[in-house]
């Protein structure tokens, strides 16, 4: 299909003719009302937020593209690199910005697009709905995904990417594949990045012997160990670490995602009138400070995400994280100190388990910050919880300038060898604890990697960094593919960027293919398909359909100024003196 050719979609013609409609008008109305209230046309400009390239090379190289492909097209483009933890405060609880280039985390699973995009939480903050999204045809297929079997499930979300292809409420640009260096004496086939692969690794013995050492994982950045609060948008981005600290109900556990009951004994699923879930705790659980764990801190997390002002504000005050996990509940029913009831409804079991795997937060620590500080704020979102009291097999003992360092939790009841644990455990563990040294950059990180003063890196490092541990004879650079993809976010409330037909044309202004060729040196996956654009990488789901959002209107990243102009004008924007006009 042809650059200017209109855009058309096999389900949505028809469902989405309406919306569509509406949404253009609405596109138009905004501009036509601008235009009268400003008899002089204006330049269309932007900003765009991303991290520094010390921070993410790669986030800051899309920037870069997007903003010289956008001055190309006549608008008026600025960029504002900021620390990644004030970018999320930007972007996840103020709300400020134009555009922004991340990386996301990536879904667990598919119903976690309900948070990013339902309309429920478009006034709530962090993750959930950050681009304040309102649509009622997304809603409706995000709802009915929750309660539909498995085959019908598939339809529906294949109908959700086809009507989201058409309002591009933010744009994907690809899947980046885990990368990072380890000693050669260390069994780790990925970079770590899941509290899971952290127990993988610490269970398995090295090839020079079991240690009495902390296995030391480099990472870098600013403040890693600043904000430890697992609620919060705007926490410690070492991936991995609060869920060190802070154990679910069930964890998944290898490549297929299977559940593994954790702090859970045992989970009993009965669907005979809506589904539950009854859950039975270990007997002996105990948090980090010697407090017994039982199901008063799993009813107490659950009602606690939900509204961390316990009822004092009017509506509530939603925690910034695991929300959407949450919603799925209808009921929480403590029956003893050792058994809770989950009800779900009609949502079905796949989008039920996902509820199993929030870190349950001990009441006797939390309940007292549900005190209100600030308009839409309590002290659970504003604490950093310097000394987190959590239910991990490693529990948090300092946090020094250049590491945070973790030692065994010794009453854990997986201490005990004899316990029924899972089978991840079953050789944990062969060192002493867990050291993340942190460092300014990755070149820095990677250089102590060869030095041997870490074993083993996270995080995103650079061609220049690879190339060095391709080198090394006693470091071996290790990759696997992700979930987490570099994403493009709009700000619905801006005067242009609020018009769907004009977010489609930016869209098209990355060249995915270039970007993972370039960028990635090939270490990774364009978004090009349905699927993919939604954040859902092509190989894990099989809609194979490719969508025109992903043909680029020049090569080799540079467009051709009278494609892309083109694109504008049928979009019904004008030109006048090489600028674009709103």
């Amino acid at each position: 299909m042809g650059d200017d050719a209109p855009f058309v979609t096999r389900r949505g013609a028809l469902a989405g003719l309406g919306s569509v409609a509406a949404s253009s008008l609405a596109g138009c109305s905004e501009r036509l009302w601008s235009r009268a209230e400003n008899t002089t046309p204006a330049q269309v400009e932007l900003t765009i937020k991303t991290v520094p390239a010390d921070d993410d090379v790669v986030a800051a190289k899309i920037l870069s593209q997007l903003r010289d492909n956008l001055r190309e097209a006549g608008i008026d483009t600025t960029h504002e690199p900021i620390p990644e933890m004030n970018l999320y405060r930007d972007v996840l609880l103020e709300q400020d910005y134009d555009l922004f280039v991340v990386r996301h985390p990536g879904f667990d699973e598919m119903d976690a697009l309900r948070g990013l995009l339902h309309s429920d939480f478009v006034n709530e903050r962090g993750w959930q709905n950050p681009l304040q999204f309102s649509d009622v045809t997304i809603d409706g297929h995000l709802e009915q995904q929750r309660t539909a079997n498995e085959d019908d499930r598939e339809a529906m979300l294949t109908d959700l990417f086809e009507y989201f292809d058409e309002t591009t409420p933010y744009t994907v640009i690809g899947f980046p594949d885990r990368i990072g260096g380890v000693r050669e004496e260390i069994s780790a086939p990925a970079p770590p990045t899941r509290p899971v692969e952290y127990y993988e690794i610490l269970s398995r013995e090295p090839d020079d012997g079991s240690r009495d050492d902390p296995l030391v994982v480099g990472v870098f950045g600013e403040g890693l160990g600043d904000r430890l609060n697992p609620i919060v948008a705007d926490r410690t981005r070492i991936d991995g670490l609060l869920g060190l600290l802070y154990d679910p109900l069930a964890r998944p556990v290898g490549e297929d995602g299977e559940l593994v009951p954790w702090l859970a004994e045992e989970v009993d699923w009965d669907d005979s009138d809506g589904l539950e879930a009854t859950i039975t705790l270990r007997e002996g659980l105990r948090w980090h400070d010697d407090e017994r764990l039982d199901a008063d801190d799993v009813a107490f997390t659950m009602e606690f995400l939900e509204d961390t002002s316990m009822g004092s504000v009017e509506g509530g005050v939603p925690a910034h994280r695991y929300r959407c996990r949450q919603t799925v509940l209808q009921t929480v029913e403590q029956t003893d100190t050792r058994t809770v009831t989950f009800s779900f409804g009609d949502s079905n079991r796949a989008v039920a388990e996902r509820s199993l795997t929030i870190p349950i937060l001990p009441k006797h620590v939390w309940e007292s910050r549900s005190e209100v500080i600030a308009e839409y704020r309590t002290d659970a979102l504003a604490t950093d919880n310097q000394e987190p009291v959590g239910s991990g097999l490693l529990e948090l003992t300092e946090v020094t300038s250049d590491e945070i360092v973790l030692d065994p939790f010794e009453e854990h009841v997986f201490r005990d060898s004899s316990a029924d644990r899972p089978d991840v455990l079953s050789d944990f563990s062969q060192y002493s604890g867990l050291r993340f040294r942190t460092y300014p950059n990755p070149g820095s990180m990677v250089e102590s990697l060869l030095d041997g003063d870490i074993d083993l890196t996270t995080g995103m490092i650079s061609s220049t960094e690879r190339e060095a541990l391709s080198d090394a004879s006693d470091s071996m650079l290790r990759t696997a593919s992700s979930t987490s993809f570099y994403m493009i976010g709009y700000n619905l409330h801006h005067e242009d960027l609020g018009n769907p037909r004009f977010r489609r044309v930016i869209s098209r202004l990355v060249d995915r293919e270039y970007v993972v060729s370039e960028f990635l040196d090939g270490q990774g996956k364009p978004a090009t398909r349905y699927s993919s654009l939604v954040g859902l990488r092509d190989d894990e789901w099989g809609f194979d359909q490719p969508s025109d959002l992903t043909t680029f209107p020049g090569s080799d990243g540079e467009v051709n100024p009278t494609r892309v102009r083109s694109l504008f004008e049928d979009a019904g924007y004008r030109y006048e003196d090489d600028e674009l006009l709103r």
